[in-house]
């Protein structure tokens, strides 16, 4: 069977095999979920759907990346801790380790629902790029004329994530639902 999120508080419901994640209850606090296997060598790829936003006002803003396991499932915020690095989706920021969310590039178009956060985690060099709807995520740049799509430089660079990790993500407010496809193939 294919990883399934398998660690979550009690303000979240898992459904769909394991799939899919759901806050239900709480307040707008942000409140972290793991995935069960833990990732330590290789490459690993795979998507997470924004499925609904907040019933209140259809808020989609969540953290979705790798996480260090054990992280206190009724808290948020691990990245501050140095535990997590995520993408989130209101900014298309990325948040964790070293990385100044000051100095991050403004990345476009916020997330919608419907829309897939693709991951490439590198265990090996530890390494993490993220994708929307397939493509690499990042800002198009223009050099000399050129139009180039300079994604990994934004990214979390080799060396930044600690192994072992689990996939993970934090939900913020009541109604926000992702989906998790483990096996997902990417560019």
């Amino acid at each position: 069977m294919p990883d399934a999120w398998d660690k979550f508080g009690k303000t979240v419901e898992v459904s769909g095999e394991g799939m899919v994640l759901t806050k239900t209850t709480g307040g707008n606090y942000s409140r972290h979920a793991a995935a069960k296997e833990l990732l330590t060598s290789g490459v690993h790829t795979w998507e997470v759907e924004l499925t609904s936003g907040a019933i209140q006002n259809n808020n989609r803003d969540m953290f979705i990346g790798v996480a260090a396991p054990g992280c206190d499932v009724e808290k948020g915020d691990h990245h501050d801790k140095g535990k997590a690095w995520y993408l989130r989706t209101h900014d298309g920021n990325i948040y964790g380790g070293d990385i100044d969310t000051e100095d991050a590039a403004k990345k476009g178009k916020f997330f919608v629902v419907g829309d897939r956060v693709g991951l490439r985690l590198d265990c090996n060099d530890g390494s993490l790029c993220f994708y929307k709807n397939g493509e690499p995520f990042g800002e198009p740049r223009s050099v000399l004329g050129i139009l180039f799509l300079l994604w990994f430089e934004e990214q979390f660079p080799p060396g930044t994530i600690s192994m072992p990790v689990v996939r993970a993500v934090e939900l913020k407010c009541n109604g926000q639902s992702v989906t998790l496809f483990p096996q997902a193939q990417l560019a």
